[in-house]
């Protein structure tokens, strides 16, 4: 009987800990990283240095509960041929329209070329959206 409880109880402990590892996997969204619509419009500002190699991307936050992602995008001419680009990072199950996005297609640089790519914008920030590049 003492090793049915020595089981049980590990059992227990061992599924405590698998949870409490799972929900720090988890994150939920914080003060510090909800945008508001003034957030994003600052955010798609041109303030900040182009990359000088390569593609790269980051969330910068939740929108109405949507992760947003700002990319850098660059060809082979980096950074003058650099395009900057916050937008939804649209879960599988969805569409941009059903999480309240704006579809649009933007050129984006690749190789010594540009090729259309479809979007979806925060409707606070897609009228203003054009494929201008990331200026310092």
């Amino acid at each position: 009987m003492f090793t049915v409880k020595t089981t049980s109880t590990t059992k227990a402990l061992t599924l405590s800990a698998l949870f409490l590892s799972l929900s720090a996997c988890v994150s939920l969204p914080t003060n510090e990283n909800i945008l508001t619509d003034a957030d994003l419009i600052r955010a798609a500002q041109p303030k900040e240095l182009a990359p000088t190699e390569g593609a790269q991307q980051k969330v910068i936050g939740v929108h109405n509960g949507i992760a947003v992602v700002k990319s850098f995008q660059c060809s082979d001419l980096c950074p003058q041929n650099t395009l900057r680009v916050i937008y939804y990072d649209v879960p599988t199950d969805a569409t941009c329209d059903s999480i309240g996005g704006v579809t649009k297609s933007i050129l984006v640089p690749i190789a010594i070329t540009v090729m259309p790519k479809e979007y979806c914008f925060p409707k606070a920030i897609a009228d203003y959206w054009e494929s201008y590049p990331a200026k310092p």
